[in-house]
């Protein structure tokens, strides 16, 4: 069934790869000449991230003259008026963020106020600008696999003075481009990387269960809640795991995507009354809270929550183990116990002829029915203890703490009755699955604050194995200068024209393929339109078939098996001028090359820019 209506849109443009900000000139130059304001925190700042952004943006038409780096971990009216202060003053015309979800908040509301100016409160609601209304282009850069704010249309900031946290949406808060990169979060702490990813996570199931889902959200929602339950643990025991640190900055982005679409719920509009109030941060109160809504709205979306506790990994057999007891209590035929015995028996015990040999008077469709919908609930349920159990387990990892008072709430919740007002006064709570009631949000709250949890020891089989390890070897100005890329790249493409595997491939091809390479500058031809097939130094009077230009160190990276062409051409790390689609045949020949060059290497001398 689909809904009534919906929408879908993404205007963002989106660019995802590990160490991408190292050359991002290509990506940025349709921008043209700007003068941009960065926005960041002081942790950032001096960590690194905010730095390597300065460093990536050098050399292009984006000049970065000023930047803020006072927002707090939770941004709030003083800070953004503040920040669009300083943009106006340097007269910007571009923002770019680098940072979690306060900063990329922060950007998004003091672009608005430098563009229409006036208070930040005349600005709060949804929708208020002209659809013809133009903000400062923007560039987020997350550093945090949380929130998703690079690709939503949605603000929060903090009134301090009321306790409060004021909401924003708007169409242009959505940043021309956001660049996704992992490495920029492999500094995050381990309790950051806890809160932040089940933040994300509160956005995948919320989106997937909220009133205004769609097919489009429902895709984002459910890979995401997959890419962040299976990589959570695994960047949170393992930081330095490149893969899991990139599965959780794209699972955050699809959840993002996700609710920009469908909106949150009831876990948010708590988590929002606790931080205005309590200023629990947002990430740890949604890890909180989460699993208390998902048991709340249970009967609401049963058959939702059942596909979430799929893509968490809940499977068939456990469901089965864990409903064992409670069907052999309520149903009590002998064959029902046995059946029990075993899977396979069970789902044998479900077969239509079994009912007809036990001359049970009852409609087998009905019953199968009801057995379907026994063990929907049963996943469904059994979805709510796996994120129980995450968190349990992130706490075991990091230290996070598993409830309110461990939290930071020590006055006896003695302003409950204001988080619940400003709970149920909470926009979010409008698109919850089921009507939430105020007696019931205290009950969450209470039960939070008082329920003491441990830790759960989390072992290594408990974690992904596949993690890709963070390459140190440093790529930069592997060849220092031109002679040295000649000497080595010469000798060695000669060794190919004679390799028995590859020189008779390569003359039967009649290819003229000329390399272009940069830092340091050189150009080798490769003519193999004649018998003999010749490598060329410098200059060269034929008309090549294709051209390809690169940087020197991506050579290197390619010739050890080590870099993907076709993903470089899409990056612009390599650009190909002629005939490309005949000259990529040549790539399976190739393969042998990738032993050759690091044997080649080591003969020569030059063991030391083998890469591991």
């Amino acid at each position: 069934m689909l809904p009534e209506y919906f929408e879908f849109s993404l205007p963002t443009k989106l660019i995802y790869g590990f160490g991408i900000l190292k050359n991002i000139g290509h990506a940025v130059a349709p921008f043209g000449k700007r003068r941009a304001i960065l926005v960041t925190d002081k942790i950032l700042l001096k960590a690194g991230p905010a730095e390597m952004v300065k460093e990536g943006f050098n050399g292009t038409d984006i000049e970065i003259v000023c930047t803020y780096s006072n927002v707090p971990p939770n941004s709030a009216v003083k800070t953004v008026m503040q920040c669009a202060r300083l943009a106006k003053k340097h007269e910007c015309d571009m923002v770019i963020a680098v940072g979690g979800g306060s900063v990329m908040d922060t950007a998004k509301v003091a672009n608005l106020l430098v563009v229409k100016g006036g208070k930040i409160e005349e600005h709060m609601g949804a929708y208020l600008l002209d659809p013809n209304d133009l903000l400062l282009p923007s560039i987020f850069i997350p550093t945090t696999a949380g929130t998703g704010s690079e690709v939503t249309k949605i603000a929060v900031i903090a009134d301090p003075d009321n306790d409060v946290k004021l909401p924003f949406a708007e169409e242009q808060f959505l940043p021309h481009m956001a660049i996704l990169d992992p490495e920029v979060t492999l500094p995050m702490p381990g309790r950051l990387t806890a809160t932040t990813g089940m933040d994300a996570l509160t956005h995948a199931i919320e989106a997937y269960v909220d009133k205004e889902w769609s097919p489009a959200s429902d895709a984002l929602a459910i890979h995401a809640i997959r890419l962040i339950s299976g990589n959570i643990l695994q960047a949170c025991a393992h930081p330095e795991d490149i893969q899991a640190r990139g599965a959780m900055l794209v699972g955050s982005f699809l959840a993002g995507v996700a609710f920009s679409h469908s909106m949150v719920g009831m876990t948010h509009g708590i988590s929002h009354a606790l931080g205005g109030v309590y200023h629990i941060p947002h990430g740890l109160a949604n890890a909180l809270v989460l699993p208390e809504v998902m048991e709340y709205n249970l009967d609401a979306r049963m058959g939702r929550f059942s596909d979430i506790a799929i893509a968490m990994g809940v499977n068939f057999p456990q469901i089965v183990e864990q409903g064992a007891s409670l069907l052999k209590a309520n149903m009590r035929p002998d064959f029902v116990t046995k059946a029990l015995d075993s899977i396979e028996v069970a789902r044998q015990w479900f077969d239509i002829q079994s009912f007809k040999v036990k001359g049970l008077a009852i409609d087998a469709m009905e019953t199968l029915s009801f057995i379907d919908q026994w063990f929907r609930k049963q996943a469904a349920k059994a979805g709510i203890e796996k994120v129980r159990m995450l968190n349990r387990q992130l706490a075991y990892l990091t230290g996070m703490p598993l409830d309110l008072k461990s939290a930071g709430i020590d006055d006896n919740l003695a302003r409950l009755e204001q988080v619940a007002t400003t709970a149920m006064e909470d926009g979010s709570m409008l698109y919850n699955p089921r009507e939430p009631d105020r007696e019931s949000v205290i009950r969450i709250v209470r039960k939070l604050y008082r329920t003491r949890v441990k830790p759960a020891p989390v072992s290594e089989k408990d974690l992904l194995s596949i993690g890709t390890r963070l390459e140190k070897k440093d790529l930069k100005d592997v060849f220092k200068d031109s002679e040295m890329l000649y000497d080595i790249l010469l000798d060695f493409y000669e060794r190919l024209k004679t390799d028995p595997g590859i020189g008779p491939a390569l003359r039967k091809s009649g290819l003229c393929v000329q390399f272009v390479y940069k830092n340091p500058e050189a150009v080798i031809t490769i003519d193999a339109t004649k018998e003999a097939p010749l490598i060329i130094k410098g200059a060269f009077d034929g008309k090549p078939d294709v051209t390809m230009t690169m940087n020197a160190d991506f050579a290197h990276l390619f010739w050890h098996g080590k870099a993907n062409l076709v993903s470089a051409l899409t990056r612009r790390q390599v650009t190909a001028r002629g005939n490309l689609p005949k000259t990529l045949k040549l790539l399976p020949i190739l393969n042998p090359a990738y032993e050759m060059y690091p044997r080649y290497l080591r003969e020569k001398g030059l063991g030391h820019l083998v890469l591991g």
